[in-house]
């Protein structure tokens, strides 16, 4: 059972970029597990304070404690008491210890850094004890902990303990009586950092713990609340609120569509320094990104119906746009956000065309409309990181010591995967806002100042150039006037976005090639598997896994541009659901109501990366509501 379950991850958001996650065992496997990862100033600076608990149930044959434990050279395997695990509503586990029953739900309250684990205890004809023991840390959730690295000034009163030093203060309401311990725990060994080639033993401190007596044939509730608030809701409340509102995310009965919908919630959050809504790409170590925010903001926002929170989030990026590019990244030291990114700008047009298909609201595109004009023409004209469109309508953009394509690892300053030039799908995509800015600038009636059917009708003839004639397919990259004969995913974008820059033909060349050498259950490898760079497994150190991470690693959120290519020629649905199948039993399974940012490129194709990524979720739910 420990080996079945160890790599299964429960999440659990409160809308502001904290959360509580863990291995189903109990056993924590990666420094980012905590029952309380606190956002400090939301959605960064991320701190671990309760790391986990540990509960002890006493009976009069012996002493057993629910969750496990990984030391570095051995395991304390506690999932023999586990009966059961569900993640919807809410994650809960079951265990059974003699003749009794222990039923214990994790929640966290929505939009506040706290979380609550709620017991439910039924026993029979003996009386239980039951030991609730607090590991806590004082950590940014990327660093571990050694003994002495922290602590704490701990006050008792009125069943709570407040804990406080430099870094935060914390509290955590308790039941029945409270015994202190104040010690160190043991070393514990996180087995996914170590996979990671990361640093992968931390250290926990021991306050005390919570303790109380059910006397037989009873059934007792109670609960740890840990929060940043020194007041805050009740255990019974945090669940029935939290059960109201995820139940409100989606009122249908398909089981799938309302773990999406779940799923997706997680990953809107609020920004302290925006004030304003925005997008985590992806937990546990993510923060939000421009490029991954527009490209998941429609299956997040738009196939859920939280159009307000769309509009939220494109006026944000709007707001800040700068030299024709929106941020990249927002930095919370207040400095100026970082613009490297020429396809997150691109992206942006995307989203402003299918939020106003969606809602019509034709108001609030007309106030963006001057910015976006605006874009248009630093492109045209020139802009930082040497994006251009040339003389043959091409966008082109960076240089060797440039990543600003979503293929963008960096390595003690080598670029791995070289994209400066013309790249395929920064291309359709140029395209594409062109044609959606002619489309909105007639629709509301704009005048325009830039001829934007001229400029699409350059690319679309310069896009000729991209054709593969060998291959039956499409260029990865045209760099320093040559054709890089990489058969990559990029190329689906021609086909899948609104306006395609091919013939019929072509297009369903391209999605045959695609099929052919790049798709899996999971996704789209980023390299085709023939190729002499081809890289089988992500995994190992961070070089190793920077290396192979768009070099064969398959892509989750690739799996949206492809059905939706595949249904704009083909029109068949039933093959949507049928390649989604892998993903719905990674989501049930592994990913645990989430879908995990990459995969290995060869069979089995284990999850790996972030075990919850944005636009992983949110493409599978786009094309899910096709």
């Amino acid at each position: 059972m420990f080996n079945k379950n160890i790599e299964k991850e429960y999440l659990i958001t409160n809308g502001l970029g904290g959360f509580s996650s863990s291995s189903i065992t109990g056993a924590n496997t990666r420094k980012y597990h905590a029952i309380l990862n606190a956002a400090l100033n939301p959605p960064v600076n991320r701190t671990v304070l309760l790391s986990k608990v540990k509960t002890h149930v006493i009976t009069n044959k012996h002493s057993a404690v629910l969750e496990s434990t990984e030391y570095q050279n051995h395991i304390e395997d506690k999932t023999d008491y586990m009966t059961s695990f569900i993640d919807i509503p809410l994650p809960t586990f079951v265990y059974q210890v003699d003749h009794t029953n222990i039923t214990k739900t994790i929640s966290m309250v929505y939009g506040e850094n706290t979380s609550t684990v709620h017991y439910k205890v039924q026993t029979t004809d003996e009386a239980v004890k039951i030991r609730v023991e607090l590991h806590v840390n004082s950590r940014d959730h990327h660093d571990l902990s050694t003994e002495d690295a922290f602590t704490y000034d701990i006050q008792l009163k009125d069943q709570k303990l407040t804990l406080k030093n430099d870094l935060t203060t914390f509290f955590i309401k308790g039941f029945g009586t409270y015994k202190p311990l104040e010690k160190w725990g043991k070393e514990e060994f996180y087995r996914i950092e170590k996979r990671r080639g990361q640093e992968d033993i931390d250290m926990n401190y021991i306050p005390g713990y919570f303790e109380i007596t059910i006397p037989a044939y009873a059934c007792s509730e109670f609960a740890i609340i840990a929060s940043t608030e020194q007041e805050t809701k009740h255990s019974d409340m945090i669940i029935a609120d939290e059960l109201k509102r995820r139940d409100s995310l989606y009122l249908g009965d398909d089981k799938i569509m309302k773990r999406l919908h779940i799923a997706c919630d997680h990953f809107i959050v609020e920004r302290q320094s925006t004030q304003s809504k925005t997008v985590i790409a992806g937990y546990p170590w993510f923060t939000d990104w421009g490029r991954d925010t527009m490209i998941a903001l429609p299956g997040l926002t738009l196939s859920t119906g939280r159009f307000d929170d769309a509009k939220n989030i494109i006026e944000t990026f709007i707001k800040y746009e700068k030299d024709g590019l929106i941020p990249n990244m927002f930095p919370d030291d207040n400095i100026e956000p970082m613009y490297n990114t020429i396809d997150g700008t691109l992206w942006l047009f995307v989203a402003v065309y299918q939020y106003l298909e969606q809602t019509d609201d034709q108001t609030f595109v007309t106030s963006i409309y001057p910015t976006l004009e605006r874009i248009i023409k630093k492109h045209i004209e020139g802009t930082v990181y040497n994006i251009h469109v040339g003389t043959d309508g091409l966008l082109s953009g960076g240089d060797k010591t440039t990543q600003l394509t979503w293929m963008d690892v960096k390595i003690d300053g080598v670029v791995v995967t070289p994209r400066h030039g013309k790249a395929v799908e920064i291309n359709a995509l140029w395209y594409n806002s062109l044609m959606i800015m002619n489309d909105i600038s007639k629709n509301l009636g704009q005048a325009e100042t830039v001829d934007y059917l001229k400029h699409a009708a350059l690319c679309k003839t310069g896009f000729k150039k991209f054709w593969n004639k060998n291959d039956d397919c499409l260029f990865d990259l045209i760099q320093d006037n040559q054709p890089i004969n990489h058969i990559r995913p990029n190329q689906i974008f021609a086909v899948s976005l609104p306006f395609s820059l091919l013939s019929k033909e072509k297009e369903l060349a391209v999605i045959k090639k695609v099929e052919e050498e790049l798709l899996t259950p999971f996704g789209l490898r980023s390299l085709s598997k023939d190729h002499i760079d081809y890289k089988p497994i992500y995994n190992g150190d961070v070089y190793q896994r920077d290396y192979a991470y768009h070099q064969g690693t398959v892509w989750g959120w690739l799996i949206g541009p492809y059905l939706e290519a595949h249904y704009k020629l083909h029109n068949n649905k039933e093959y949507i659901q049928q390649k989604l199948q892998g993903l719905f039993t990674h989501l049930d399974d592994t990913g645990i109501g989430s879908i995990s940012e990459v995969f290995s490129g060869n069979e089995p194709h284990h999850a790996r990366g972030c075990f919850g990524q944005a636009w992983s979720v949110s493409e599978t739910l786009r094309v899910y509501k096709m």
